[in-house]
């Protein structure tokens, strides 16, 4: 298993929520979120879900919200698919190069 390059605290008595801790920042509110219930979600997924484990491009996300169910999970909502291969992308790019993510994804989200 890679160590994620989208989110920096992965270790089970810190890590929360990617798409909580998100709109958590967004409203202002910077304590802690739970730790638990949560499921490791590949931002590329299908014939790139491999490929998404080696580059770390995953995080943690909450099964009540934002894993299989709920309309703000990346399973049932397109919008939310797309912003997480954005943010993929973007953080793939800074490591490596757009022409490397082209070579290995093939398709360009942003």
């Amino acid at each position: 298993m890679a160590k994620s390059i989208i989110q920096k605290h992965t270790d089970p008595l810190s890590r929360e929520c990617y798409l909580c801790r998100k709109e958590a920042d967004e409203k202002g509110y910077f304590g802690e979120l739970k730790h638990t219930g949560l499921h490791k979600h590949h931002f590329m997924h299908g014939p790139h879900r491999k490929k998404a484990e080696h580059f770390g491009l995953w995080a943690y996300v909450c099964n009540e919200r934002h894993h299989e169910y709920g309309p703000e999970a990346p399973h049932v909502n397109k919008e939310v698919d797309l912003y997480l291969q954005q943010v993929a992308q973007r953080a793939f790019e800074a490591k490596y190069s757009h022409e490397e993510w082209m070579q290995q994804f093939g398709k360009n989200y942003l």
